[in-house]
């Protein structure tokens, strides 16, 4: 059961209040979702082709192989990046940071990449491009680990070494897509996040890694707690602080790999949400998990619901004359950017202040 944060709420709704309003948008957001498209739909001709009730078979084809799975997987990301960055967020009690910090989203991306352009054709369609990443986004965070080796409790260090991890794989991601140009429109998309053209095949890869991911940071959540105590007071209530630090490393990583290797390098969706999450209903991990994650799934929702609205022309060779909605990573920076300059200064006023 969720009890109540060390904040219990804006205007004294209970931590259960807010996940409740936040599911209520959800819903009602992701009907909107659906019923958004070139064949626009009302949302009572969504729930009948939802329900197979006196709708007709074309709106339902479009509703359930079109835009269901489109929805279910931006809600699915949307939960994993929310707790990968509460998870990163508690870990390093820093609140600027997200789950690109630590490698694991631009390796999965690297990985992804190398696997579709060098890969042989017969195993890019046996391997799913899940694992690859999944696999990927790991390592990278086992190769920070390594690096801050015997600095486990130093954060500063661990989110320095994953930053300049961070930013060597993207810039061996920028050289190898500029080297094979040839297919540098189909990956940069993908790689800058999107939803388009994602089905029912992309959202069976998602739906286990969601739930694996987020039962296994509920279950480690009261650990989490005592890390926010400091690394003595943890010790000192038997708690196994660096290994713990690791496996929520690990979990944060592997929500973050598998979300990037289905939807893309979708940013600042792990920072904006466990930071609003945080306002709502305080900082306590076993309720800013559920509560990040919950309000990360209606934040990527919207975005990609504003992002629809966007039509746009690709100018990359051979797509000239190709349509697109504009991706959701592009709404979530356009979001994020400004979100992120207005935490870093507050927090460089806090820190001349102190």
């Amino acid at each position: 059961m969720i009890k109540k944060g060390g904040k219990a709420g804006v205007q004294g709704l209970s931590t259960k209040g807010i996940c409740c309003c936040l599911l209520l948008g959800i819903s009602v957001l992701f009907i909107l979702h659906i019923g958004l498209g070139k064949t626009p739909l009302t949302p009572g001709q969504v729930m009948q082709a939802l329900l197979h009730h006196g709708s007709e078979e074309d709106l339902r084809y479009i509703v359930w192989n079109l835009r269901l799975p489109r929805a279910l997987i931006a809600i699915a990301a949307g939960l994993m990046l929310g707790t990968a960055g509460a998870i990163l967020q508690v870990v390093m009690r820093n609140p600027l940071v997200e789950p690109g910090l630590v490698g694991a989203s631009s390796c999965a991306v690297l990985s992804a990449v190398l696997w579709l352009t060098f890969a042989a054709e017969p195993l890019v369609q046996s391997v799913p491009l899940t694992v690859v990443a999944l696999l990927g986004g790991l390592g990278a965070v086992l190769l920070v680990i390594t690096l801050n080796a015997g600095h486990a409790g130093n954060r500063t260090r661990l989110a320095l070494t994953g930053l300049i991890v961070t930013a060597v794989l993207q810039s061996a991601t920028s050289l190898f897509l500029l080297q094979g140009q040839q297919g540098l429109s189909a990956i940069l998309l993908w790689t800058f996040g999107s939803l388009n053209g994602r089905s029912w095949s992309s959202w069976s890869l998602l739906w286990p890694w969601t739930i694996i991911g987020l039962v296994l940071s509920m279950l480690y959540a009261r650990k989490a707690e005592l890390l926010q105590l400091g690394d003595a007071a943890a010790t000192g209530l038997g708690l196994s602080v660096n290994r713990s630090r690791v496996i929520l490393l690990i979990i944060a990583s592997g929500l973050t790999a598998a979300s990037v290797s289905v939807v893309g390098a979708i940013g600042f969706v792990g920072l904006i949400g466990p930071h609003i999450a945080s306002l709502l209903a305080g900082r306590r991990p076993v309720v800013l998990f559920p509560v990040s994650a919950l309000f990360s799934a209606l934040l990527l929702l919207t975005s990609d619901w504003i992002g629809q609205s966007i039509t746009l022309r690709l100018p990359f060779p051979g797509m000239e004359n190709h349509q697109t909605s504009l991706p959701v990573g592009a709404v979530t920076t356009l979001l994020g950017a400004p979100f992120f300059l207005f935490l870093l200064r507050k927090s460089l006023l806090n820190n001349d202040s102190g």
